[in-house]
């Protein structure tokens, strides 16, 4: 089953174009796209890559869960102490084909008092098989 799983999540390797769209506390920012480029390590299993990307700000986390069933990824953290600053984050990544994904990134935090809410939802298409530098 783990196998299968982690098929089902493969990417293809290379230069990949992300669009963007975020909402924070309900006033839609304006729209983003940029590149990146995803090695062939991280194509054969996105979520390692996912918990990678994210262990630098896992430090303080009192909940740091990856759930993986079929194409979809599920993050779910909580992190910080809640009196100065703290965020609670999910994150649903899909794997629609290993050319197409997809994210919706919903989280609050809370910096002294005050208390952000944002949703985010990222498309990202395939482009080349090599990145240029």
């Amino acid at each position: 089953m783990r196998a299968a799983a982690r098929a089902a999540n493969e990417i293809q390797p290379g230069l990949w174009l992300d669009t963007e769209i975020s909402v924070v506390n309900g006033e839609r920012a304006p729209g983003k796209t940029s590149t990146n480029c995803v090695t062939a390590q991280d194509a054969q299993d996105p979520v390692k890559m996912i918990k990678d990307q994210m262990k630098d700000q896992t430090q303080q986390c009192s909940k740091f869960n990856v759930q993986t069933n079929a194409n979809v990824v599920l993050l779910e953290m909580v992190c910080g102490s809640s009196d100065q600053r703290a965020i609670e984050l999910t994150m649903t990544y899909t794997v629609h084909s290993p050319r197409s994904t997809s994210s919706v990134t919903k989280s609050t935090m809370s910096i002294m008092g005050q208390k952000i809410g944002s949703n985010l939802s990222t498309e990202s298409i395939w482009m080349a098989a090599t990145c240029k530098k």
